[in-house]
């Protein structure tokens, strides 16, 4: 269902910009309320001038953030910008000028900012950059831009409207919620059906997968009892395929098919994370590392590194010139902050921990590569698995 993945790959659908695909949105509606309300749980927002679908993972996770975005307090001066333009109407003109002192009022107590700091400047830019593509802003003279340089450089505005409906509607009191893991807790309030089945689709719908623990066993076992209807209803909306293991679910699109961000992609550290993977692969079936009876394997941060480095010695010649570029302790930092977003493996203290997709999903170099520095255009095509 195309229009089912779009809502699923977007942050919304506006008339204003997607006229076409808003109309078969609206034309679709009764395909995809039954499973947005009954098996995802969610909240779907359809009027006259957008169509969003909020999408509330169970868990938070790095890679769910505006990518953009760099520290806090980007967070902050967006949710200012959303109190701003809360009280202007919609197609209401503005200067930059009168949203930067609005903004100093809004955050005094809060998260104060200087505007003499460069570093608070270019953080407004990123905000407002990222209203300007989600469309809660229109830029009609002047460039956002130029405010990193410059903080008397004026902007003239005209906002939207959408920002009544950027905010999650979470349809319960939240103003008790003072971290990451409130919000977390009230998908895991009280263990009814219902309840077990939004997570259970929405961790499959949003995540690379959903592991078996001791925590969510109870969603596990939905998974392994429901598995024919689950892998219906997700095939029907997505195109994919439900693979279930003893100690974990996933669901993998088709060939072809895209949806949001997808691993393994077309960055360059993606395939040194499939060609590590296939590595450690190798040495746990040779018994170098034990597995665990949940077939998860625990290393040391030495031990991966260790990995890593005999992973590039291995094949390195055949990276690309910036990954080759790279010291080790970056790469290292590089590959274990992406692998960890793809739940392949998490962080502890000291340790590593290699989750059972890291031995499902690996690659290697054709036999006839032999890690012999090409041109950037020579480099050899990586066969995953």
């Amino acid at each position: 269902m195309d229009e089912f993945r779009a809502l699923l790959d977007r942050f919304w659908v506006t008339r204003r910009r997607d006229r076409e695909l808003y109309f078969a949105l609206k034309r679709a509606l009764p395909d995809c309320r039954r499973l947005v309300n009954e098996s995802l749980g969610w909240n779907l927002i359809v009027n006259e001038s957008v169509v969003k679908l909020e999408k509330v993972p169970p868990r938070a996770m790095s890679w769910m953030g505006i990518q953009s975005f760099q520290e806090p307090l980007d967070y902050c001066l967006l949710c200012a910008l959303l109190l701003f333009l809360a009280d202007l109407d919609d197609g209401a003109p503005f200067l930059l000028s009168s949203l930067t002192k609005a903004i100093e009022t809004f955050l005094a107590e809060v998260k104060p900012v200087d505007w003499t700091q460069f570093l608070h400047r270019k953080s407004l830019v990123r905000v407002l950059q990222y209203a300007q593509e989600v469309g809660l802003v229109v830029a009609y003279d002047g460039n956002s831009a130029g405010f990193g340089g410059n903080q008397e450089q004026e902007v003239l505005y005209e906002n939207t409207g959408l920002s009544r409906h950027f905010p999650v509607h979470f349809g319960r009191d939240i103003l008790q919620c003072q971290t990451i893991e409130d919000f977390e807790a009230l998908s895991w309030e009280g263990e009814s059906t219902e309840r077990r089945r939004h997570r259970v689709y929405q961790q499959l719908a949003l995540t690379p997968g959903l592991y078996c623990s001791e925590e969510n066993q109870s969603d596990y076992e939905y998974v392994k009892n429901q598995r024919r209807v689950i892998s219906s209803s997700l095939d029907k909306a997505l195109d994919g395929e439900l693979q279930l293991h003893k100690n974990g679910a996933f669901f993998l699109m088709s060939e072809g098919e895209r949806c949001g961000m997808l691993y393994p992609g077309t960055r360059a550290l993606s395939d040194v994370a499939l060609l590590l993977c296939g590595q450690l692969r190798e040495r746990i079936l040779s018994g170098a590392y034990h597995r665990r009876a949940d077939d998860v394997v625990v290393l040391t941060r030495r031990e991966f590194r260790y990995e890593i480095e005999a992973c590039r010695s291995k094949w390195g010649n055949g990276w690309g010139s910036q990954i080759r570029a790279m010291s080790l302790e970056r790469l290292v930092q590089e590959l274990t902050a992406y692998m960890a977003g793809w739940m392949l493996l998490e962080t502890l203290e000291e340790d590593i921990l290699l989750y059972p997709a890291a031995g499902k999903l690996v690659g290697y170099y054709p036999p006839s590569y032999h890690n012999e520095l090409h041109g950037e255009d020579e480099d050899e095509p990586l066969e995953d698995e």
